[in-house]
């Protein structure tokens, strides 16, 4: 299964794939930094440039790895710390099955706490165009 993470946070709308450990465990990697107001074509290629690279699989960290972990994310977003981040963090998750894209929103529940799927807003989507669009209403 591919995923990727879509976050629209400090105005900037940020796209990172959702790879695999050697030990199973899910990681959002290497954020692309689409800017404040990509158009359309943007957003939709750099959803399929994270839904490639979420076939990856990666070593799973060792424990001295796991500090700053979110720190690409953080200087992506323009932002010091997570508190920062969470504070006007919104969040997508997509994947794709079997031809068809999953887009689930989660609700904000801060820096303690995290992000929690809102299963009763969960869309499919035919389309990497119409996952686009899902995610350029955010900024709205």
């Amino acid at each position: 299964m591919k995923s990727v993470a879509a976050y629209l946070v400090n105005g900037r709308v940020l796209i990172a794939p959702l790879v695999r450990t050697t030990s199973g465990v899910g990681l959002e990697i290497n954020p692309q930094n689409l800017g404040s107001s990509p158009d359309h074509k943007e957003v939709e290629a750099g959803l399929a440039i994270a839904f490639a690279r979420s076939e990856w699989m990666v070593p799973h960290p060792a424990q001295s790895e796991w500090k700053g972990f979110f720190d690409p994310f953080l200087k992506a977003a323009g932002v010091r710390s997570l508190k920062a981040f969470m504070a006007t963090a919104q969040l997508l998750n997509v994947e794709e099955k079997v031809g068809e894209w999953i887009v689930t929103p989660h609700r904000n529940l801060g820096a303690k706490e995290g992000f929690e799927p809102i299963l009763q807003d969960q869309q499919r989507l035919p389309d990497l165009s119409a996952v686009a669009n899902a995610l350029l209403k955010l900024e709205q």
